[in-house]
């Protein structure tokens, strides 16, 4: 291969060896040294060349003159310093110009600093070809389709030796094998502690299937980033922006944000990048998420940064005549926490087409022991996330994660309620209501709206939670339903009694049977009041269901007093 030789300056090496050093210099040795440490690259780039696929050449090529390059500018500073003040021992102790040579050293130290990024490049060419493939590569979605047919090859050809050896007891003359696979085969089998060892044994299929699965949804996760138009947004003191060519969103401040701030963004994965005067992270859909937990940068609409992608990509399809419904899909995340501390092997989104399928995975992974285990507490104080379940809309434009699994216990994630879309969809809520009761939430920890912005709620158990969005038989959600409806039907018990959401919460989680009973009472009472609104009837009449499932539900408890004072519990 031709390679670039930068020029080294001569005359500036020998100034600074006649700096420091006896004896000679000898012409071109500065350019001959450059010239080897250039050779010692070009041959680690011919070997790593043969190593991977030829797509892998060209950005090879251009990480070696990047090398090049970057080894003469080093250098020839170098040089530069080093001329600049003379070594004691050519010059001589007398009036020495110590000030002067103390900057020189400081200059070496950063010059030396530079030349160990440098080498790093020999790093970066070793791995090329090696590793995965990277989103901010133009080519991801190719590479990723070539790698996805050839695992598929890979797939069918393994299923095919193993039929053949099932059938013929050997792998002797087995079609697309040479006799170097055959014995390496033969060789791994007698080494297997199986009974019946096969050729390729099954969690050699499963792997490969579960790595083609992967491939397939970072293909469709790159071409739906690629295709969709991200908005970016004015924050106090700032603004977000979109760089399309960097694959980044990147922050730009007005002043230089203060330590916690700073400290803030780095925590959240966003580094500050001195080329482009920003702050950056990598463009995805996930990073809008992120971006919501960082009141920093918060958008002057007082809307989320997620909730101003979602509403920039339904504006052209939703209008007052023309309003659309989706049908929801549930994903899985095996391990959240290798997303949120930026993780080299990051768990994949995984996509399942109905509510079985979805629960018989979460199900699957549940039990492992790192969803138990206790975790370094996250930015925001809290264990990491590890097991996640989620919602995605079909048409891909919301999305939001509900159940999260930290440190052995199933959190409800309420980030739905601020997502105007999905909280008033009856088909999301009913997914959630069916979250709910076939696999459970334990305790919930969310956010409640201020009049500055959201702000953390407390850590409670999922029974006592306000829950007026879905269907979940708890406490929580019997008394905010019935406060609501009770106010609804009469206003003005909601200003004389502005409070009694909680206490009824706090009874009917107490009373549980009895109490709940009481409430059913009340809540028939007001169903039968003249001049009341067909629709607030139906959610009354809703609502009795549920608190009818939920006495069936729990049961009369022996030994469970009775409310001593049942008046307590009406209007």
């Amino acid at each position: 291969m031709g390679v670039t030789y930068y020029p080294i300056d001569e005359t500036a090496a020998k100034r600074a060896h006649d700096a420091n050093s006896y004896f000679d210099y000898k012409p071109g040795y500065a350019t001959e040294r450059y010239r080897s440490c250039v050779d010692d690259a070009v041959k680690l780039a011919e070997e790593q060349k043969q190593m991977v696929d030829p797509m892998y050449h060209e950005k090879i090529d251009g990480l070696l003159d990047a090398y090049a390059q970057r080894l003469a500018e080093n250098w020839n500073e170098r040089y530069r310093i080093d001329a600049r003040v003379p070594s004691i021992l050519v010059a001589g102790g007398s009036n020495f110009p110590v000030r002067k040579k103390e900057k020189q050293n400081a200059a070496r130290d950063r010059n030396m600093a530079e030349w160990k990024e440098i080498q790093k490049s020999l790093d970066k060419i070793r791995g090329v070809g090696r590793g995965g493939i990277s989103a901010d590569d133009p080519e991801a979605v190719r590479k990723l389709q070539e790698k996805l047919s050839r695992l598929k090859q890979e797939q069918e050809s393994m299923k095919a030796v193993n039929a053949y050896y099932k059938k013929n007891k050997t792998l002797e003359g087995c079609p697309g094998l040479t006799w170097e696979q055959i014995e390496r085969l033969k060789a791994a089998m007698s080494r297997s502690w199986r009974k019946d060892p096969k050729p390729y044994e099954s969690y050699v299929l499963s792997n490969n299937n579960a790595v083609i699965r992967q491939t397939a949804m970072r293909i469709e996760e790159l071409t739906r980033v690629a295709e969709t138009e991200f908005v970016g947004w004015e924050f106090q003191g700032g603004g977000a922006e979109i760089n399309r060519t960097g694959n980044r969103l990147q922050l730009r401040f007005d002043e230089k944000p203060d330590a916690d701030v700073r400290a803030e963004l780095k925590s959240y994965g966003f580094r500050w990048a001195p080329s482009v005067g920003a702050w950056q992270r990598q463009l995805n859909e996930d990073v809008f998420h992120v971006a919501d937990k960082i009141n920093a940068i918060r958008p002057l609409s007082g809307e989320q940064p997620s909730e101003l992608q979602v509403k920039r990509r339904a504006e052209p399809a939703v209008s007052e005549a023309t309003a659309f419904t989706s049908e929801w899909k549930l994903y899985v995340i095996a391990d959240l926490m290798t997303w949120s501390t930026n993780a080299e092997q990051r768990s994949p989104l995984e996509r399942f087409s109905s509510f079985e399928e979805a629960r018989a995975r979460f199900d699957e992974l549940r039990g492992e022991p790192y969803n138990s285990e206790a975790t370094p507490p996250n930015p925001e104080g809290r264990p990491y996330a590890r097991l996640t379940l989620g919602v995605e809309s079909g048409d891909g434009m919301s999305a939001a994660d509900i159940l999260q699994v930290r440190e052995g216990q199933n959190y409800l994630v309420d980030d739905f309620t601020r997502m105007e879309r999905l909280r008033n969809d009856h088909e999301a809520m009913e997914l959630l209501s069916r979250i709910a009761r076939e696999i459970g939430f334990d305790r919930v920890k969310g956010y409640v709206r201020t009049e500055s912005g959201y702000e953390p709620a407390p850590d409670i158990p999922f029974e006592e939670w306000d829950n007026p969005w879905f269907e979940s038989n708890t406490a929580g959600r019997v008394a905010s339903i019935y406060y609501d409806l009770v106010c609804e039907a009469d206003p003005q018990f909601a200003a004389e009694h502005p409070d009694r959401a909680k206490e009824i919460s706090l009874l009917v989680y107490e009373m549980q049977y009895w109490g709940v009973g009481r409430i059913a009472l009340n809540l028939a009472k007001i169903k039968d009041m003249d001049g009341l609104d067909d629709a607030v009837r139906n959610r009354l009449s809703r609502v009795i269901r549920e608190l009818t499932e939920y006495k069936d539900r729990v049961g009369p408890l022996p030994g469970r007093a009775k409310v001593k004072n049942p008046h307590r519990l009406e209007r």
